[in-house]
C-alpha cells in the first residue's frame, strides 16, 4: 500500500514558521544570557510563565524608546536653532530672566530695589541653566550675563521660546538645525540596521543561520530566505515598536491622527526595510568574508549599533556644549531630515511628499541588501584554504624584538595580527564602554581646568575601569581554545600572566595621555602628576592580576559560564580608593589603595591558582590549604569595620564623655570575636590554634617530625629566648618611634596639629589610661595574630621570603595612622623576621606590647 504523501508547504506558512522557529530561538537565547549574567539564577521558571507577556513589555519598552528618539530629534533641532541665534551674537535665556528685565525697565526709578532683586534671582537661575546645556561654571555664565546687561540692558537677549520655534520651522532655520537632526535622523538608521536579532558585542558562539542547512529541505528556497531577511523582526522586539518613531515625528508636526497613518503607512515599511537590510548584510558578509574576518565583521556591526544607541541618548545632553565643532559641516546641504517629513523650501510640509521620499528609502534599502546578500550567496562561502595571511616578522633587535620573541608574547602578537576581531573585543569595545563612563564623570570637565588632581584621579579611575572591563572581554575572545595551553611548556599561569602584563600596557597608554595633558596644563605641578604616574605603574599592575582570575571555562556552545559575584567584586578593591585619595588629593588614602590592591591581587592569584589545573573540571577542583590570604584580609576587615562601627553605636549610647573606655571595651569586644570566630573557622578545616602559634615549615605528609618540630610543638625552653628577644627588640623600636616623633614635631604644621589632637583629648577624662589599656592588653595579641599568625604565613607561601614580610609589614602599617607608617612598618618587619626566626608567634606579641608601652604610656 503506497504511503499518502503530505503536500508541500506553501510559500507563506513556511516563512510563518520558520519566524515562529526564530522567536523561540531569540526568547532561548534571551534566557541563556539572562543566566550567564546571574540575573535569573534560580528562577527560570518564571521566564516560561511571562511567555508572550514578557515579549509585549519589552515591546512597549522599546516602542517608548523610539518615542523618545523623535522627541531627540526634535530637542536637536531647537538646539540648532538656538545655536544659529546665538551665532549672530545674541545670547538666548530663559522666561523669567526676560521677564525680570522686561519689568525692570518698566518700573519708575523710585522702585529699582526691586528690579534689582528680581534680577539677581533670574541671574542664578539662568547661569545654573545654561552650566548645565554649555557646561563650565555657573559663575562664568552669570558674568556674561552681568556684562551683557551693563553694555546694553536687554537687546542681545533673545527668550527661548522665541528662538526655538520647533521642527514645524525647520526650512526656514538655516542650516544648523538641518545638521544636526538629519545626524540623529542618520543615527537612528544605524542603530536599526545593526540591531539584527540582538546586539551581541562579544559573545562568542558559532553562527549556524538557518539558510545555512535549511536549503537543502524539501521547502521553497525563496520561502526560507524572506524567513532570514525578516528574522529579526520576529526576534527583536525593538522592530516591533520602530513605526512608533515616524508616528510621534510625523505626529509632532501634521497632528495626532496623520502621525498614527505616518506610524503605518511610512513607519512599517522602514522598519521592514532596515531589518532585512541589516540581515541582508550580514549574510553577504558571512558567505564573502574570510574565517578569520567573520567574527570581526559581526562585532564590528553590532558595535556600530551600541555606538549609534548611546550617540543617540548621549549627543541631545552635549549638542549646546560642542555645537560649535559642527559649524565647519553646514557648508555641506544637509536636506535629509527635511525631505523624510514633506519640510517645503517654502516652509510648508507636504504629508504625500515624505511618505514617497521614505517609501523610495525603503525601497531602496531592499533592494541593495537583497542584492548584496543574493550576490554572496552566488558567489558562495570563501574558501578556508586561499590565501594566507603574511605575519610581520620581527626584528632581531630592539626592544619589540624582545618582546616579540618571548613565546606567550608572540602568541598575543599573532593573535592581534591575524585574528580581526581582537581588534574589536580588545580595543574597540573596551574603549566605547570608557567612552560612557567618560560621559558619565563629566562633570569633571567643569572642575578639571582648576585642579591637576581632578584629571590625574579620572584618568586612574579610568584606566582600572578599562582594565575591569578588557580582562574579561579578552578571556572571553580565546573561547574554547583557551585549553590548549594547559598542554604547553609553559603552562596557562605563565599565558594568563603576560596577558596580564599586556592589558597592563594597553591601559597605561590610556592612562599616559591624561597624565601628559594634566602635566602640559600644570607645569608646576607636574612632579606630582608624576608621582601618580609612578603609582599607577605598581597599581595597573595589582589590577592586571586581578582581572586575569576572571577567565571562566566557556561552555560547549563557546560561551562563558558565569562568574561568582564575590570575585568581581574582589577585583574592583582598591581602584576607587586609590583613584579618590588622588581626587581628594589625599595621598595616604591612595598609597592605602595601591597597597589593597596588591594584597587582594595575592589573595585572588592564591585560590587561582590553586583551581586553574582543574578549569575544565570544576568538580575536581581543591581549594589552597588554610590559612589562606583571604582569610586572613576578611579578618582583618572584619576587625576594624566591626569596631568602629560598634565604637560608634557604644559612643551614642554612654555620650562622648566616656570616649576612652568605651573605644577600649569595644576594641576589646571586637577582637575577641573576630579571634573566636577565625580560631572556630580554622578549627572546622583542621587547623588548630597552635598550628598559627608556631611557625612550622612544611614537609612530606609522611616524613617523621624532626627535633626541632618537636622543640615547637612542645614549647620548650627556646620560648623564654623569644620573649627575651622580643623584649628588647620592642625597647629598641620603640625608642626609635620617640625619637621619630619629637623629629616631626619640628615641622611647624605637624607640631600644630598635634597640639590640637593633645587639646581636644586633654578634655577626656582618663583616655590615655584607656588607651593604654587597649594598646597593651588588646591590640598586639589581636593584630598579632592577624597579620603574623594568618597574613604573613600566607604570604610566604604565596611570595615568599622579604617580599611576604615587607607586604605583610605594609599592609599593617597602613592601618594606622599616616604619620606613623614608618615606625609601624618596621616594627611590622621586625614581629615578621621575629616570628619567623624564634617559631613562636608569643615573641611578635611581645615585641609588639612592649612597642606600644613605651610609646603609648611614656
Amino acid at each position: 500500500m503506497p504511503t499518502p504523501q503530505s503536500s508541500p508547504l506553501s510559500f507563506w506558512k513556511t516563512v510563518r514558521l520558520l519566524l515562529s522557529v526564530a522567536r523561540r530561538r531569540a526568547i532561548g537565547r534571551g534566557k541563556r544570557q539572562l543566566s550567564l549574567l546571574n540575573q535569573r539564577t534560580e528562577k527560570n521558571s518564571s521566564l516560561d510563565t511571562w511567555g508572550w507577556l514578557g515579549f509585549v513589555a519589552m515591546t512597549l519598552a522599546m516602542a517608548l524608546l523610539h518615542a523618545g528618539a523623535a522627541f531627540i530629534i526634535g530637542g536637536a533641532v531647537n538646539t540648532g536653532q538656538q545655536l544659529e541665534v546665538e551665532k549672530h551674537g545674541k545670547i538666548v535665556v530663559g522666561q523669567q530672566l526676560t521677564m525680570a528685565l522686561q519689568f525692570a525697565d518698566s518700573l519708575p526709578p523710585g522702585e529699582q530695589e526691586l528690579a534689582r532683586q528680581l534680577l539677581e534671582k533670574g541671574y542664578a537661575q539662568e547661569a545654573r541653566r545654561r552650566s548645565r546645556r554649555y557646561g563650565g561654571p555657573a559663575e562664568t555664565h552669570e558674568r556674561l550675563l552681568r556684562d551683557a546687561v551693563a553694555s546694553n540692558r536687554s537687546g542681545d537677549f533673545v527668550d527661548i521660546t522665541t528662538a526655538t520655534p520647533g521642527i514645524k520651522t525647520l526650512a526656514t532655520s538655516g542650516a544648523m538645525p538641518a545638521l544636526l537632526g538629519s545626524l540623529l535622523l542618520g543615527l537612528w538608521f544605524v542603530m536599526m540596521v545593526c540591531q539584527g536579532e540582538g546586539l551581541e558585542l562579544d559573545v562568542q558562539r558559532r553562527r549556524h543561520p538557518m539558510w545555512e542547512w535549511l536549503f537543502s529541505h524539501p521547502v521553497s528556497a525563496p520561502a526560507i530566505f524572506t524567513a532570514e531577511i525578516l528574522a529579526p523582526i520576529a526576534a527583536n522586539p525593538i522592530y516591533c515598536g520602530a513605526p512608533v518613531f515616524f508616528g510621534f515625528l510625523y505626529g509632532s508636526i501634521y497632528g495626532a491622527w496623520p502621525g498614527v497613518a505616518a506610524g503605518v503607512l511610512i513607519g512599517v515599511p522602514l522598519t521592514v526595510a532596515t531589518a532585512s537590510f541589516g540581515k541582508a548584510l550580514e549574510i553577504g558578509l558571512l558567505l564573502r568574508c574570510s574565517p578569520r574576518s567573520r567574527g570581526a565583521v559581526i562585532g564590528l556591526i553590532g558595535w556600530l549599533g551600541y555606538v549609534a544607541m548611546m550617540l543617540l541618548m548621549m549627543l541631545p545632553l552635549m549638542l549646546n556644549s560642542i555645537g560649535a565643532y559642527f559649524w565647519p559641516l553646514t557648508i555641506i546641504p544637509w536636506p535629509w531630515l527635511s525631505w523624510m517629513i514633506g519640510a517645503r523650501a517654502d516652509g510648508s510640509f507636504s504629508l504625500l511628499a515624505g511618505m514617497l521620499v521614505c517609501w523610495g528609502v525603503a525601497l531602496g534599502m531592499m533592494t541593495c541588501g537583497v542584492g548584496f546578500s543574493v550576490w554572496g550567496v552566488q558567489r558562495g562561502l570563501i574558501s578556508t584554504g586561499g590565501s594566507v595571511t603574511l605575519v610581520p616578522v620581527v626584528s632581531s633587535t630592539g626592544l619589540l624584538a624582545r618582546f616579540g620573541s618571548d613565546p606567550l608574547y608572540r602568541k598575543e602578537l599573532l593573535w592581534f595580527l591575524r585574528d580581526r576581531s581582537a581588534l574589536v573585543q580588545v580595543i574597540l569595545i573596551p574603549a566605547t564602554m570608557l567612552g560612557v563612563q567618560l560621559f558619565q564623570f563629566r562633570g569633571l570637565s567643569h572642575m578639571a581646568p582648576s585642579a591637576w588632581n581632578y584629571l590625574a584621579g579620572a584618568a586612574i579611575i579610568l584606566g582600572a575601569y578599562f582594565l575591569l572591563i578588557l580582562g574579561p572581554k579578552s578571556l572571553v575572545s580565546e573561547g574554547p581554545a583557551l585549553w590548549l595551553a594547559l598542554t604547553w611548556p609553559r603552562g596557562l599561569e605563565n599565558l594568563l600572566l603576560a596577558k596580564a602584563r599586556l592589558w597592563f600596557l594597553l591601559a597605561s597608554s590610556v592612562v599616559a595621555l591624561v597624565l601628559g595633558y594634566a602635566a602640559l596644563s600644570f607645569p608646576e605641578d607636574a612632579w606630582k602628576v608624576g608621582l601618580v604616574g609612578l603609582g599607577w605603574v605598581i597599581f595597573g599592575r595589582s589590577m592586571a592580576a586581578k582581572s586575569v582570575t576572571l577567565v571562566s571555562a566557556p561552555s560547549s556552545s563557546g560561551e562563558p559560564e558565569p562568574l561568582p559575584p564575590g570575585r568581581r567584586w574582589a577585583t574592583t578593591l582598591g581602584m576607587f580608593t586609590f583613584g579618590i585619595g588622588i581626587l581628594s588629593g589625599q595621598w595616604q588614602i591612595a598609597i592605602m589603595g595601591i597597597v589593597y590592591s596588591w594584597m587582594t591581587a595575592a589573595a585572588m592569584w592564591q585560590n587561582f591558582r590553586a583551581r586553574l589545573p582543574y578549569l575544565y573540571d570544576p568538580w575536581s577542583e581543591k581549594l589552597p590549604p588554610p590559612p589562606t590570604l583571604m582569610h586572613a584580609m576578611i579578618a582583618i576587615s572584619a576587625l576594624g569595620e566591626g569596631v568602629s562601627v560598634i565604637t560608634g553605636i557604644a559612643i551614642a549610647i554612654v555620650g562622648r564623655d566616656h570616649l576612652g573606655a568605651t573605644a577600649a571595651a569595644m576594641y576589646g569586644l571586637g577582637a575577641t570575636i573576630v579571634s573566636i570566630i577565625m580560631m572556630k573557622f580554622l578549627r572546622d578545616r583542621d587547623v588548630g590554634l597552635k598550628d598559627v602559634w608556631y611557625w612550622r615549615e612544611p614537609t612530606p605528609a609522611d616524613a617523621p617530625l624532626s627535633d626541632e618540630h618537636n622543640d615547637v610543638q612542645e614549647g620548650s625552653g627556646r620560648t623564654t629566648i623569644a620573649i627575651g628577644m622580643g623584649l628588647i627588640g620592642g625597647v629598641v623600636l620603640g625608642i626609635f618611634a620617640k625619637g621619630y616623633l619629637a623629629l616631626i614635631l619640628t615641622i611647624p604644621s605637624v607640631a600644630e596639629m598635634m597640639r590640637t589632637s593633645q587639646e581636644t583629648m586633654s578634655n577626656i577624662p582618663n583616655i590615655r589610661m584607656w588607651y593604654g589599656l587597649m594598646a597593651v592588653a588588646f591590640a598586639p595579641l589581636a593584630e598579632e595574630y592577624l597579620f603574623r599568625g594568618l597574613l604573613f604565613r600566607a604570604l610566604d607561601r604565596e611570595w615568599g621570603g622579604r617580599w611576604a614580610v615587607l607586604g605583610s609589614a605594609v599592609f599593617f602599617a597602613v592601618y594606622h595612622p599616616a604619620l606613623s607608617w614608618i615606625p609601624v612598618g618596621l616594627l611590622g618587619v621586625a614581629c615578621a623576621l621575629l616570628f619567623r626566626k624564634t617559631r613562636r608567634l608569643v615573641s611578635a606579641v611581645v615585641m609588639h606590647v612592649t612597642y606600644n608601652a613605651i610609646v603609648v604610656l611614656s
